[in-house]
């Protein structure tokens, strides 16, 4: 799912209530598993550096159907 217009707070929320792996997938290729607060921090990072250009292109990729559910009430509820 792409993502727009996102939350920091309220995404790192629902990472770490999410059960299976999340990975953050940027138009450069990089796949990052967000599960790790590591990758989480080098993510937003890189998301909010790409904001500055306006040149944003990431998704998730969530692996549980109940996770990606649950992402995808967030993106519907803004």
């Amino acid at each position: 799912m792409k993502l727009y217009d996102i939350d920091v707070i309220k995404l790192i929320e629902l990472l770490d209530k999410s059960k299976g792996n999340v990975y953050l997938v940027t138009d450069d290729g990089n796949k990052l598993n967000l599960k790790s607060k590591l990758c989480q921090l080098y993510g937003i990072r890189s998301l909010l550096e790409k904001t500055k250009n306006s040149t944003i292109s990431a998704e998730l990729n969530v692996d549980d159907p109940e996770d990606e559910l649950m992402f995808i009430n967030y993106m519907m509820s803004k």
